[in-house]
């Protein structure tokens, strides 16, 4: 065994970034309204603050980029700079946990706590391969700044703050995916589809947990009077209560991420097929019809229910989903959350989907279109990383392109890499140990083979300097 993997493994390396992800995990850093100095909430500028601190504690330079994001510095030899790109604000936790989702549990090799995979995980181990290079005196032409976000998960403002600031590296990779490489991204849009009014028998609604996970639950809260339309025999996923407020109809599903949806199942449809297939609302309501115009826009994944599917030879095709839905202002508002290839043009699907909305007489905006990337695979820098993995997984591997979305759409140079293995969550059961899922896990395994990679990846990075 080499010296990297030697010290990636060992236990001294290990429990000194258990003690640091512990430390992260504790902080509840969902993201949060501007507060005072802080741009994103209390939180994500506490978090930040640790996590510099244990920076500073380990010898770097830091810096804080006034709550934005902040950074850990490794100085080098030459005037550019490498950067490593991590975020330290969380989705919500939602409920339903086995374990505490802001304690980090260690069980048979599973780190337990939201935000120990997505992507408080990879910021230890970031710190710990810095931590190797400067104990062993590594002279590298470039310093290393290991980027601490605080806005990823929400919108990702951090990092155009930071780069009125400071100068962009020359090259970056955010370690928030899979190995080996991913060299390009999908675009990201967000659509609200205006169901309209709620109505009389509609009290409340809601549902889900982000907009970038499928909804595991939903629940409507109904007049009395809908009661008797209730059947006797409910379809699986559904459950009824009747309280004084009136009946509550609730769905469960299974969450996953909204770049890969396949294999879940989305409460918001459940919700809306229940309501349309037994006729739980009075059928000439115009809230009836918003239903079952829901239930088929929710009945693929692909876009084809709000007539924007397409795809390409390079990234595969469009996924769309239902994320959130909510009152706001008396009307029920669904969003929808979508992954697009490249070389589609978002602003004619958009105006397609429209007209289709429009017709069914309900209001369909678009919020938010967030470009994809796409770089060669024969990149020497793409080509640097995809070695190191090899180096350290002891297999031929070739880069990817993904719908998730990373950092590396918002920043220059960048591409997404690591620190996940693309192994499936399985050992706590189905809809949990996954980014966005119930009892979020990484393996110790992956913390210690994520450290022996970008350490190897920013060594080959320095060979190509020479």
């Amino acid at each position: 065994m080499d010296s990297i993997r030697a010290y990636a493994r060992d236990e001294a390396t290990l429990s000194a970034a258990k003690a640091r992800l512990s430390e992260l995990v504790r902080i509840p850093s969902v993201g949060a309204p501007a507060e005072g100095p802080f741009p994103f909430g209390r939180e994500a500028a506490r978090v930040l603050e640790a996590a510099l601190s244990i920076g500073q504690k380990a010898g770097f330079v830091t810096e804080n980029h006034d709550y934005y994001c902040g950074s850990v510095i490794l100085p080098g030899e030459g005037e550019g700079e490498v950067g490593i790109i991590c975020h330290l604000d969380v989705v919500p936790a939602g409920s339903g946990w086995i374990y505490p989702p802001f304690e980090l549990t260690e069980k048979d090799g599973l780190l337990i706590g939201r935000g120990a995979e997505d992507n408080k995980g990879s910021v230890v181990a970031a710190l710990a391969a810095m931590e190797y290079l400067k104990m062993s005196n590594v002279k590298l032409p470039f310093s290393v700044r290991l980027i601490l976000g605080c806005n990823e998960e929400s919108g990702m403002e951090d990092l155009p703050y930071f780069l009125k600031v400071r100068k962009a590296p020359f090259f970056s990779f955010t370690p928030d995916s899979d190995y080996p490489v991913c060299h390009g991204e999908k675009g990201i849009a967000e659509m609200e589809l205006n169901l309209g009014c709620a109505g009389d028998e509609i009290l409340d609604i809601s549902g889900g947990m982000a907009s970038n996970a499928v909804a595991d639950k939903a629940e409507i809260l109904l007049v009395e009077s809908c009661a008797k339309r209730l059947p006797e025999v409910l379809p699986e996923g559904i459950s009824v209560e009747k309280t004084a407020a009136g009946v509550f109809v609730r769905a469960a599903g299974k969450a996953a991420h909204a770049a890969k949806p396949e294999g879940s199942v989305n409460a918001i449809g459940l919700l809306a097929s229940f309501l349309t297939d037994f006729e739980i609302l009075n059928q000439e309501s115009r809230q009836a019809k918003a239903f079952a115009y829901l239930k088929k826009v929710l009945a693929d994944y692909y876009g084809e229910g709000l007539g924007i599917a397409a795809s390409d030879e390079k990234m595969g095709s469009l996924t769309c989903i239902g994320g959130l839905i909510r009152l706001q202002n008396g009307c029920i508002m669904q969003n929808f959350n979508i992954r697009y290839p490249v070389s589609a043009n978002m602003q004619e699907l958009f105006e397609h989907a429209r007209k289709l909305a429009e017709a069914e007489g309900l209001e369909l905006t678009l919020p938010r279109d967030s470009k994809g990337y796409y770089f060669s695979p024969d990149r020497p820098e793409i080509a640097a990383l995809t070695r190191a993995c090899e180096e350290a997984l002891g297999k031929k591997m070739q880069p990817y392109v993904m719908g998730g979305g990373t950092y590396a759409r918002v920043f220059p140079d960048t591409v997404a890499f690591g620190i996940g293995t693309g192994e499936e969550p399985t050992a706590l059961g189905p809809g949990r140990g996954g980014a966005h899922q119930r009892d979020e896990y990484i393996k110790v395994d992956t913390l210690a083979l994520g450290t022996e990679v970008i350490t190897r990846a920013l060594l080959e990075l320095a060979a190509l300097k020479k």
